[in-house]
């Protein structure tokens, strides 16, 4: 993977990007000599999550489909796992949307299912709505004993209670890590194993992708952390668009906006993170990119090379001559490439982060990267990367306006 950030420098003194660098370098300094600063990197019980992941894999077997409900930190980053190595065994519910429970319930109502409820509180309301839902209708074709696992705090909760008086399988969540930041625990691997990739492998190649990122304090590295945390803290661009040209990132950049979002949107700092695919949002976003408000900064996604590209072979002479022979990932890079040179002319800052292939390997490298970039940017502008207040305040509100309806 390679971040060219030559689109963002110019919007930055060369000598507050300098002194940022410092600052980072000491940030980084620190999580070497005690990674427990950032959680989410915790690797010294990789044996017994590993010991669980297999555990739990063998309680799916003889299963039509698996249902995960969770939402948000809970399920997003199984979603890009799963969407870029094509997994259909695994159905998410996230949403109290009647429409999209009617239609699961009516869909596999005949068919023999698992079921994987995770949530980090064991009270989210979401989650516990659509278990009782699920565990009412769906009695039939789950066994609740054999064929169901609950992620949640080891901890008195709704979840954990209903783990207790049914007897159902119960894995603990990692205590100090937050959903957003889950992906590389039991919330994001036990998914990924229940899908027939080796979750180990991942778990491993993620805790190696972290290490070699802390190590390396090269300016190119370091760049891109540094400027990001001083145009937030300029207050001059509102918006940061995350625009990818690989379908199978859709579920990458939903991922990413709740991690940007939630992290880094306090006290009256951050950027609105627009999440964008290429070349679809060419015809529907670009002329406000590009003739619209200059408030916004891009990131563009490309892939160097393509597992199962097709070629444009044009046997019936009916193409332009330019796109003879071409290749669609090639044909896509290039209409990538070409907003690029636009975003830049019309003097909007962009850089450009080319992942080596569209594999899942290159994805866990990139979530590392923007999972360090979003913490040490929050370090740098001076707020807590893991905290949520706005959240919880609607949390709360949500239950004492349901207390009040079920008064009236």
């Amino acid at each position: 993977m390679h971040i060219n950030t030559k689109g963002w420098e110019r919007i930055e003194a060369k000598n507050l990007l300098a002194n940022n660098q410092i600052k980072l370098i000491n940030k980084k300094k620190e999580v070497l000599k005690d990674n427990t600063i950032l959680p989410f990197l915790k690797n010294k019980n990789n044996k017994e999550v590993f010991k669980v992941l297999s555990f739990v894999k063998s309680k799916f077997k003889n299963i039509d489909k698996i249902l995960l409900i969770g939402t948000g930190g809970s399920s997003l980053g199984a979603k890009v796992f799963l969407e870029i190595i094509k997994d259909s065994q695994i159905y998410f519910l996230e949403n109290l949307d009647p429409n999209s429970i009617n239609f699961f319930l009516e869909k596999y109502k005949k068919k023999r299912l698992g079921l994987l409820v995770i949530s980090k509180s064991g009270e989210t309301i979401e989650i516990i709505s659509l278990f009782e839902i699920i565990m009412n209708k769906l009695s039939k074709n789950i066994n609740f004993n054999k064929n169901a696992v609950i992620v949640s705090d080891n901890k008195d909760s709704i979840l954990k209670n209903i783990a207790n008086k049914f007897n159902i399988f119960f894995v603990n969540h990692e205590k100090n890590i937050g959903g957003r930041y889950s992906c590389f625990s039991v919330t994001g691997l036990l998914p990924l194993n229940l899908a027939g990739y080796n979750a180990s492998n991942a778990k491993k190649m993620a805790d190696t992708f972290f290490n070699n990122i802390l190590l390396n304090n090269k300016k190119e590295n370091l760049n891109s952390t540094c400027i990001l945390s001083s145009i937030i803290k300029k207050k001059k661009y509102t918006g940061h668009v995350f625009l990818c040209y690989l379908d199978n990132y859709y579920q990458l950049g939903q991922w990413y906006k709740q991690l940007w979002n939630e992290s880094l949107g306090k006290e009256q700092l951050g950027l609105h993170l627009i999440t964008a695919q290429g070349a679809i949002d060419q015809h529907s976003q670009l002329q406000m990119w590009m003739d619209g408000p200059k408030n916004l900064i891009f990131s563009v996604v490309l892939p160097k090379k393509r597992a199962k590209d097709l070629k444009v072979q044009d046997k019936r002479k009916i193409l332009p001559y330019y796109l003879k022979n071409k290749k669609a990932g090639e044909i896509l890079n290039i209409m990538g490439e070409a907003t690029v040179f636009e975003l830049k002319k019309a003097g909007i800052p962009t850089r450009i982060i080319y992942v080596d292939d569209d594999g899942i390997n290159e994805a866990i490298n990139l979530m590392a990267n923007l999972m360090l970039e979003v913490t040490f940017i929050a370090k740098l502008i001076g707020i807590d990367p893991f905290s949520q207040p706005s959240v919880e305040k609607v949390k709360f509100r949500t239950k004492e306006l349901l207390k009040n309806y079920e008064s009236d």
